[in-house]
């Protein structure tokens, strides 16, 4: 990672700032500009601000969620994380748009059915709010569940994809 460049941009949004992070790899930083692991990733990559790879990006989610286009698909490089997280945040970019899952059936399909709360905990420190879709993990029951970046911003993400659910 040391030997890498990175670059970053923020954008303003109608659901507030974001930080966006990129390398040559692809995506790897998609976040609230307030969320505290901002100023952490500044510190210790010290990315050149301005995007070089992926400049589409910036457009494609303000576009996304004034619900004028749906998201492209970009490269993710997922540079923090453990296995275990990976392997859920993985799970998350097969949930399609305007559905849902949840938490028990992630574990599911990682086949660690006891790892249900894990699998709460990776998913909220999911790095690449929006395009790994972390909004669209429910409860079982159908209810919100948590958000890292709190509940009034993932319902706002469900309501922009129109996404069906009991809760």
């Amino acid at each position: 990672m040391l030997n890498q460049s990175f670059y970053f941009e923020e954008i303003n949004t109608k659901i507030g700032n974001i930080f966006i992070l990129e390398n040559q790899k692809g995506i790897c930083v998609v976040s609230p500009l307030k969320d505290k692991r901002v100023k952490k990733i500044k510190i210790e990559l010290n990315p050149i601000q301005g995007l070089v790879y992926y400049k589409k990006i910036k457009l494609n989610i303000i576009r996304f969620l004034d619900q004028k286009e749906k998201l492209f698909k970009f490269p993710i490089d997922f540079i923090y994380g453990t296995n275990f997280q990976i392997s859920v945040w993985k799970q998350l970019i097969k949930i399609p748009y305007g559905s849902f899952s949840t938490y028990s059936s992630i574990a599911s399909k990682i086949k660690n059915m006891n790892a249900i709360r894990a699998v709460g905990n990776a998913v909220g420190k999911n790095p690449v709010m929006i395009f790994v879709p972390c909004h669209r993990v429910l409860t079982k029951s159908g209810n919100l569940g948590g958000y890292a970046w709190g509940v009034s911003l993932k319902k706002k993400l469900l309501d922009i994809e129109n996404t069906k659910r009991d809760g």
